[in-house]
Order: structure tokens, then C-alpha cells, then sequence
């Protein structure tokens, strides 16, 4: 029997399958994977296994298993890595090496074996742990380890690279047994008393706030039902973050909305208003918050995290900062609220609605093609009453889609790369969802620039039969840079005209059917949206369609700028789609 058979055992016991593209240095993993009939799902390139178990980690919560080969496929992986470090999702990677007597141990020479790189080093800065086992024994002990620090506090990936003859050394059957999360370590989770006397400080400084806030982050996501009982409760506006939509139900009067760069100007309003604001998982980093922080700095600001590092190294003082899971918090500050009077509030509510009411979105442009506020707008209002998960790439349509559609856990969710945000995310982050809940409408919207990035994976929605809603705006520009570029600088070489191949035909070509939106039409819509199998919506967005307003640097959060294109300097003639 080989090692891999620990691996095997391990994957086996959590339920689960193992995302992979193959090759060499990992052939003996899959073969015992195979032979123990665990369930193989094969990409076209390694990013796209990578962010299948991404997806399928995101959607249950628990720890899924990636495994690509030595060399190339690794540092194919890195991204995936990188994405699921920064966004808190628990992962563990295998990665195939050269063996262990051809490893290299000689900083001064580059390689050794072949497709030999240094994984360990480079991986170490985007992963919570990395492992190196010499031997089985070793690999017991480290899947244990791998299984529990990829979940335990803080979420994040974990990756083992595994020597070519370790993976083929023959073992100790009674080394299976030792492969045993039930047996395993207790998850470590910081569930520390919060002392008393702070909590009554907490709810005194909320009794005497005049303008209370509640910021829900992307790492309070399983906490949903119980920040909606905190806002019940106490009648308290909330914004969240990106990561965050969906917590909060959009119906929700006391949700303002989503805040950051790209935001709502009505959240970030809400935001710069508010004189206190408790904090549950959100790391308020630049993209939330904008470059100017003055008016973060003279506010009562309750942080809850349970990475001590986002507390301690933050850009702006907290006045209190709690070291906790948003569980623990919550539970405590409620009931330390039990009981209490609180004030009502009501001319605070009133004026965030207000402001709700009052401000406006400017996302259409001047030129031909499909506003993305009308369509988003429609297909949020014809999936309503389904049960859906919006999964998007990055990019122009990542922030229409979040200002467009309608957001509310469990029933409509959101999945988009925050952090890290990677091009290419949107297509196999949709398949792993649609794989794991094949009754739940997935719809995949990405921008011409990142569907090409990994459109490579369209061949598994026909190979495993799955009904996926894709939607590609296709305007022929990279929308975001080129923004930033013509705001910057006044124009945008290399982004600005970004001629693409007819996507709908690539998507034909895939087994796919293809409706083509040139202008608004419902029709097609519906009929792209009722289609029995998997059905690409082609798109063509206006070319000139902006993201305002957005807030600029040095900016604050009450004073997002308002901004519209030139008009296109394409000949009349050609097309500003190039058709």
C-alpha cells in the first residue's frame, strides 16, 4: 500500500473529492484517489481546479482538497493560494516534487530535478502553513495539522508538497488509523470572556452614541442570523462590506447598503455620518475606507476580529478592540443589552433613508449597447424568488453586479474574488458551486477580459451536464484600468479598445447555447435565463459604460466623484466593438 493511501483515507473521511489537473510528480496520489473511488473532478488548467475546491470550501464552510504536479503546476496554483489567504478560505493543496534524494539543497544552484521549484519558499507568505514530509510517517502527522489549521481561527490555505517517492513509499497499515480528525487536536478558536466591565463600556458608549453603525465584513458570514437579531433588536443602521452582501437581507430598511471605492454613496455616506460603529469582520482596508481616514479617526469604533493582527496594525485608532469571534461577541454584548432601554434612533434612520432616496447611480454611458444598470437590474428582478448564487470575475461587471443585484443569505448569494481580486475567478468558481448544489440557479457574470483568462474550463459544464447561466459583457475594453487610466492620465493605451475573438462562437464551439444581447431585449433575456442546459448570454455592453461614482484618492467617503468617459475615439465606421 502507498502513503497516498493517507491522503486517500483522509479525503474519504471529510466526504469530499479532490480538484485536480495531472501530471507526473502527483500520478500516484490520483491513482490510489481512483482506486479508493474517490471522486475526480479534472480541469483544463490548474488555476481552474484550484478554484473549484475555492468554491466548494466557500459554499460549505470546510476544508477542500486541490492537487496539481511539480514545477509549472504548482506556481499555476499560486494564485489560487494567494486568493484563498487573503479571503479566509480553508483549502488544503498537494503539490507533487522532485524526490527527496533529487531535491535541492544548494541556495546557490536553481534547480536540480526536473520541474523542480522551490514551492516551500514561495508559497509561505500566502498560506498559514506548509509542510515537506521525508518520509510517511511524517505525512500522517502533517495531513492531521494541515486538516485543522487550514480552519481553525482565521481560515486560510495549507499546502503539503509531496517528495515523488514519498507518495510511491509503501506503509504501515496501521498508519491509516493515525489519520483521524475525530481523534485529532479540538479546531483551536478563539472564544475568549469578553470582561464585564467592557462590555459596559461598549454598551454605554452605544447608549450615548447619537449616530450608531453596524459595518458587517466577508468574515461574519456564518454569523448572519444572529448580526440580523443585533439589528432587530436595536434598531441600528448597517453597511457591510463587499465581501459582506448578503449578511444583511437587502430588504432590510435598517441595510444602507455595501461601502468602499466602488460602493454606494449612500453606505459610504452612512459611514462618514456615523459617530459610532461596531465592526464585525472586516479588515477596513483601503478599498473599503479610500486613502483619506480623517473621518474614521474622531468616531467611537468597536473592532471585532479574531486575526489579532488586523486590530493591531490598523491605519486609524479603534477605540476598543476585541480579540473574538463575532459568535462570541454577539452572544455577550446581547445579552449585556438584556433588558436595556435604548434610545430610538428614528431621526437617524430617517436621514439615512433619506439619503438612500436622494442619491444616484450613474453606470450607463452614451454610446450604443446594453446599459448594465438595466440588465442587472432585470435578471436580479426575474431571479427574485429562486434560490441563486452570483458568482463574478473582476472587473467593471464585479461592481455593477453588486450594485445591481439583490443580496440575502441563504436564499441569494454572492461570490466574488475581494482581496486578491483575480481576473479568471468567475467561470470555475461557478462550476464548484454548481457542482455542489445542482438545484440552485448559478449565474456567472464575467467581463470580456476575464472570461478569456480561464474560459478554458467551459468544456466541464458539458462533460459533468450542468445548467449554468453565463453572462459575458463584452464591451471590448478592460473597463476598470481603463477608468482609472483616463482619469489619471487623460487616456488608456492598451485598455482603452481591447478587440476581442466572438466569444459566443468560442462558446458554441463548447457545447454551449448562445443567446446575443445587442440591445436590451427581455425576450432574449428570458429566453437565455428559461433555456434547459447551460446558456451563455453574449452581451454587448456599451463600450463607454462607467463605474460612478467612485471614490478617489484623497477623497472622503461622503464625496465619491461622479464621472463619465469621453466619448470613444473609434471610427464611426469600425465599431467601438470592433464589428
Amino acid at each position: 500500500m502507498l502513503s497516498t493511501a493517507l491522503i486517500a483515507k483522509l479525503i474519504n473521511d471529510t466526504e469530499q473529492c479532490l480538484y485536480t489537473y495531472p501530471g507526473g510528480a502527483i500520478a500516484p496520489l490520483l491513482h490510489e484517489c481512483k482506486r479508493c473511488g474517490i471522486d475526480l473532478i479534472v480541469s483544463r488548467a490548474e488555476q481552474g481546479a484550484g478554484y473549484m475546491a475555492i468554491a466548494h470550501a466557500s459554499f460549505t464552510g470546510r476544508p477542500s482538497f486541490v492537487a496539481v504536479t511539480s514545477g509549472p503546476g504548482a506556481t499555476n496554483l499560486i494564485t489560487c493560494l494567494a486568493d484563498a489567504y487573503y479571503d479566509s478560505i480553508p483549502l488544503v493543496a498537494f503539490t507533487g516534487q522532485v524526490g527527496t534524494r533529487d531535491l535541492n539543497r544548494a541556495p546557490s544552484l536553481r534547480q536540480r530535478g526536473f520541474q523542480e521549484a522551490p514551492v516551500i519558499a514561495m508559497v509561505s507568505p500566502i498560506t498559514k502553513a506548509v509542510f515537506q514530509p521525508k518520509n510517511p510517517e511524517q505525512l500522517a502527522e502533517m495531513l492531521n495539522r494541515a486538516y485543522v489549521i487550514s480552519q481553525s481561527n482565521r481560515p486560510g490555505p495549507v499546502l503539503i508538497d509531496l517528495p515523488m517517492d514519498v507518495q510511491m513509499a509503501k506503509i504501515d497499515p496501521n498508519l491509516l488509523l493515525e489519520v483521524d480528525i475525530s481523534k485529532d487536536i479540538a479546531i483551536s478558536s478563539i472564544e475568549s470572556t469578553i470582561p464585564d466591565h467592557l462590555l459596559e463600556h461598549i454598551k454605554n458608549s452605544l447608549l450615548a452614541a447619537r449616530r450608531p453603525l453596524v459595518l458587517i465584513g466577508g468574515g461574519v458570514q456564518e454569523d448572519w442570523s444572529r448580526i440580523r437579531g443585533l439589528a432587530k433588536r436595536t434598531r441600528i443602521p448597517a453597511v457591510s462590506s463587499l465581501r459582506g452582501l448578503g449578511i444583511m437581507s437587502y430588504k432590510d430598511p435598517l441595510f444602507a447598503g455595501w461601502i468602499g471605492h466602488t460602493g454606494l454613496p449612500w453606505a459610504n455616506w452612512t459611514l462618514a455620518q456615523a459617530d459610532w460603529v461596531l465592526v464585525l469582520g472586516s479588515r477596513l482596508d483601503i478599498r473599503q475606507t479610500g486613502t483619506e481616514v480623517g473621518q474614521l479617526e474622531n468616531k467611537i469604533i468597536v473592532h471585532v476580529d479574531i486575526d489579532q493582527n488586523e486590530l493591531t496594525h490598523g491605519r486609524f485608532n479603534r477605540t476598543f478592540q476585541i480579540h473574538t469571534t463575532a459568535r462570541s461577541f454577539l452572544d455577550s454584548f446581547m445579552d449585556r443589552m438584556e433588558g436595556e432601554l435604548l434610545p430610538d434612533w428614528v431621526l437617524w434612520r430617517n436621514e439615512v433613508q433619506s439619503q438612500k432616496e436622494k442619491m444616484k447611480l450613474n453606470d450607463h454611458g452614451q454610446e450604443e449597447g446594453v446599459c448594465p444598470d438595466e440588465l442587472f437590474s432585470y435578471v436580479d428582478m426575474l431571479t427574485r424568488k429562486r434560490k441563486t448564487a452570483v458568482v463574478t470575475g473582476v472587473g467593471a461587471h464585479q461592481q455593477w453586479a453588486a450594485r445591481y443585484f439583490s443580496f440575502d443569505r441563504p436564499h441569494k448569494l454572492f461570490f466574488t474574488s475581494a482581496g486578491h481580486g483575480t481576473m479568471g475567478y468567475c467561470l470555475p468558481v461557478a462550476i464548484g458551486l454548481k457542482r455542489m448544489e445542482n438545484d440552485r440557479l448559478v449565474i456567472a457574470i464575467d467581463g470580456d477580459g476575464s472570461f478569456q483568462m480561464n474560459l478554458q474550463e467551459l468544456a466541464l459544464i458539458k462533460s459533468h451536464n450542468l445548467d449554468l447561466k453565463i453572462i459575458i459583457m463584452d464591451n471590448s475594453r478592460l473597463g476598470m484600468v481603463s477608468q482609472f487610466q483616463q482619469i489619471t492620465f487623460g487616456d488608456d493605451p492598451a485598455t482603452g479598445y481591447f478587440p476581442n475573438p466572438d466569444l459566443a462562437k468560442i462558446s458554441i464551439a463548447y457545447g454551449l447555447s448562445t443567446f446575443k444581447l445587442n440591445n436590451f431585449d427581455k425576450g432574449t433575456i428570458k429566453n437565455w435565463l428559461s433555456c434547459p442546459k447551460s446558456s451563455v448570454l453574449h452581451v454587448r455592453a456599451q463600450h463607454d459604460a462607467p463605474v460612478s461614482p467612485t471614490l478617489l484618492a484623497e477623497q472622503h467617503l461622503d464625496d465619491m466623484w461622479y464621472w463619465s468617459p469621453p466619448i470613444s475615439k473609434q471610427k464611426k465606421g469600425e465599431g467601438a466593438h470592433g464589428r
